[in-house]
């Protein structure tokens, strides 16, 4: 089993909001948020990276920006500005996501980032 696929071995959650509606205003508001569990997923480090890596801000606040690899299978439905989900962490998917069907482990790829502070 390759490493990539010993890490895909959790259940992760996609939120996205839901339809948007008008409000009693007029305005266009987002309706309740979709959730879709993914098994077999899993947030990785990105490749070349020193596991743990990250980006702290040094501006009077104590804000730390860490990136992550979503790892999904084939097929799941992921999207730029969803988040990830998973036992109180939550991850925001930022950009597109890469595709990966021919490859010995076919899956799905999506940068995420965390921002914490």
């Amino acid at each position: 089993m390759s490493l990539i696929a010993s890490l895909m071995s959790e259940t992760w959650t996609i939120e996205r909001p839901g339809t948007s509606a008008r409000d009693s205003t007029g305005s266009y508001v987002p309706g309740p948020p979709t959730h879709i569990d993914v098994p077999n997923s899993g947030v990785v480090s990105p490749y070349g990276v020193t596991v743990g890596s990250s980006l702290e801000t040094h501006d009077a606040s104590a804000t730390v920006q860490t990136r992550r690899v979503f790892v999904a299978p084939l097929g799941t439905d992921v999207r730029p500005g969803d988040r990830i989900t998973r036992a109180g962490e939550t991850w925001e998917v930022i950009g597109r996501p890469v595709v990966f069907p021919l490859t010995s482990l076919a899956r799905v790829e999506a940068a995420v980032e965390e921002v914490t502070g």
